[in-house]
């Protein structure tokens, strides 16, 4: 499971690190939503109530919680929970489920409900596992919907406001097209295009704060053609001490990368 949305978020050209639940309960949900606006809960199968309420008010405080399959099922003695699923989050992402299936073959997504922001191209599948997701109410959106027979009469993948911020559950394993189109949108309604973002799908931006105390951005190319990449602040080459000034298009050659210090 962490591997399906890593994936997606590595093809969005995004960033992501994985936190542990003890890390999570050293800050306060609204610390934590301010910081990280966009939060994935993936297969978090054995939980705590303390847990899952941590996770219901990081939504509430303003952070995007994207709940994936089996998160909330078990108590933290590995026992199947009596609460209807996803435990303790259900009326925070207005769904709920009781049945599931594993999927023996993967199943085309189709898009829900028409959502700003969010484009789930053509070939985007379920893959491994169906929940048989009820949405409570109208407030919840259908992101999207298996193409089947069967499992169509349930959706795929739901959105739901709560208090400041948005629950998202996906009630299916997201293959990486599925995946990266989910990020991308969640990302943009959780906090926005970040400014370092990449100029072209071949590109990656990765950020990390060295131990002075300065923003270091690293920029791939994963691809044979040379691509360029737009510098949105003014910033410095690690390699050559370049000062570069905002707006400088930086070129990659094939399978290039470039290393800069954003200028404070």
């Amino acid at each position: 499971m962490y591997e399906a949305y890593s994936r997606g978020v590595f093809e969005a050209g995004l960033q992501t690190n994985a936190v542990h639940m003890a890390q999570l309960r050293e800050q306060t949900p609204a610390e934590f939503a301010a910081l990280r606006p966009v939060l994935v809960a993936a297969a978090f199968t054995i939980a705590t109530d303390e847990d899952l309420a941590w996770l219901r008010q990081y939504a509430e405080a303003g952070g995007h919680l994207v709940v994936g399959i089996r998160t909330g099922y078990e108590d933290q003695e590995a026992r199947a929970r009596l609460e209807r699923k996803p435990a303790l989050l259900d009326e925070t992402a207005g769904v709920w489920y009781d049945e599931f299936s594993n999927l023996p073959e993967p199943l085309p997504l189709i898009p829900g409900e028409t959502v700003e922001g969010l484009a789930l191209p053509g070939g985007a599948l379920g893959t491994l596992w169906a929940d048989g997701l009820q949405p409570t109410d109208d407030s919840t959106t259908v992101l999207a919907r298996y193409e089947h027979p069967h499992y169509g009469r349930w959706p795929a993948i739901t959105t739901r406001e709560a208090g400041a911020g948005r629950v998202t559950y996906v009630g299916t394993v997201p293959d990486p097209i599925a995946s990266a189109a989910l990020m991308t949108w969640a990302v943009e309604v959780g906090a926005g295009t970040p400014a370092w973002a990449r100029s072209t799908d071949s590109q990656s931006v990765s950020t990390s704060t060295n131990g002075a105390g300065e923003r270091v951005h690293v920029i791939h190319n994963w691809s044979w053609e040379p691509s360029v990449f737009t510098l949105p602040a003014a910033s410095r080459d690690v390699l050559s001490d370049e000062e570069l000034a905002t707006g400088t298009e930086l070129e990659l050659g094939a399978w290039d990368v470039r290393v800069v210090i954003e200028k404070s």
